[in-house]
């Protein structure tokens, strides 16, 4: 997983006065791809019900998840299935959209995600916006575009839960006011003309297109 996909939400959430719960597949440490570890508090066999099923992306969604199996014999989608009938609100940021999609949980639905993995997402039956924005709402469903994303979701989630003056507060406690001094923050922002191999790089960089086909297949199987 990302760090920053999990951390960046779960410390807005935590300002918000949100019980919440880190949860995976057993009650060993999960490491993330830049090597920090968490623990999780309950498994996907003694989770209660969640208000709020939140589910970040990482490196390899595919590998790590969907090749694991389709829904009734992967652990993990079975868990986002059985949740999401209790959920408030089904979330994910960046690929996790992925992984919602894969449990079915986005048919019909408009989404986001990271836009480098926006045609894998194209591959199952949900509408993938054309633009760069933060979030999309689609029923009860919320999906966040890429990592840095899930600090604006995770504010919109809190102000549509807890209300616009919580949402401040946990804005203000976080001095959550970004001012880069670069803007390459997605294809569309500004910087990117005076760079435009960025773009193609990281495709290439986070093997995308194998990433695309690999979706492909696991659909068709």
């Amino acid at each position: 997983f990302d760090s920053l996909d999990v951390l960046g939400p779960f410390q807005t959430f935590t300002f918000a006065g949100m019980d919440c719960y880190l949860v995976a597949a057993n009650g060993q440490l999960v490491t993330s791809f830049e090597g920090v570890s968490i623990h999780p508090r309950v498994t996907f066999g003694d989770c209660p019900q969640l208000d709020v099923l939140f589910v970040p992306g990482g490196s390899g969604p595919v590998q790590e998840v969907l090749a694991k199996g389709h829904p009734g014999h992967n652990p993990f989608l079975d868990f986002l299935i059985q949740q999401a009938k209790g959920a408030k609100l089904v979330c994910s940021v960046c690929s996790g959209a992925l992984l919602l999609a894969g449990a079915g949980l986005l048919d019909g639905h408009t989404a986001t995600t990271h836009w480098a993995y926006r045609d894998a997402l194209r591959l199952f039956p949900c509408h993938v916006v054309d633009d760069y924005r933060r979030y999309v709402q689609s029923g009860n469903r919320i999906t966040g575009g890429g990592i840095s994303s899930g600090l604006d979701e995770s504010l919109y989630i809190v102000s549509q839960l807890c209300g616009l003056v919580v949402a401040r507060q946990c804005q203000l406690a976080m001095q959550y006011n970004p001012r880069p001094i670069v803007h390459c923050g997605d294809p569309g922002d500004s910087d990117i003309q005076d760079d435009p191999g960025l773009v193609p790089q990281l495709l290439i960089n986070w093997k995308v297109a194998e990433a695309v086909e690999q979706v492909r297949k696991w659909i068709a199987e």
